[in-house]
């Protein structure tokens, strides 16, 4: 009976081994494995609503589709601040939709471009003033009434001092 307690034993261990080797091993050695071996990752696109730089890290909250994600950088956070503003749209590739992530791999920027309606199109989008509407005052009362042109009103010398 006490031949059989060394080999079980050795058994076990090496069953408990194989079994948690290829969890734990993922975990530790991704960094080190070709491209070829590694978990496909996702691409999740969103909108930047608020990005906050502190001196060794940025922090970014992007809005996707499955939620919101709080983006922690801590590598290269003078670049990322410096192409990601609010409002871009951007891609991050992750393994799925987490509230928390560190370090990210950003894939893609889109900037936000900012609308600017040009003279000639605020022009065209101006309506004409409403000719006589009941209760509205008609926009010729509210020009300022231009000088008479007839004779100019004497100065009479009064009392009041000259303003100095």
């Amino acid at each position: 009976m006490k031949s059989w307690v060394i080999p079980i034993t050795a058994f076990c261990f090496g069953l408990g081994v194989g079994l948690s080797g290829p969890f734990l091993a993922t975990k530790y050695m991704e960094p080190y494995l070709p491209g070829f071996m590694k978990k496909p990752l996702h691409p999740l696109e969103g909108i930047v609503t608020h990005k906050q730089q502190d001196q060794d890290r940025l922090l970014m909250t992007v809005t996707t589709q499955d939620g919101t994600i709080l983006a922690t950088f801590r590598k290269q956070v003078a670049e990322i601040a410096l192409l990601v503003e609010e409002q871009d749209s951007i891609t991050l590739d992750v393994r799925q939709y987490e509230p928390f992530v560190n370090d990210p791999p950003v894939l893609k920027v889109n900037k936000q471009v900012p609308q600017v309606n040009g003279p000639s199109s605020a022009s065209t989008t101006v309506p004409p003033p409403p000719s006589s509407v009941e209760g509205i005052i008609p926009p010729e009362s509210l020009l300022p009434t231009p000088p008479s042109t007839e004779a100019p009103l004497e100065k009479s010398d009064t009392s009041s001092p000259a303003l100095n």
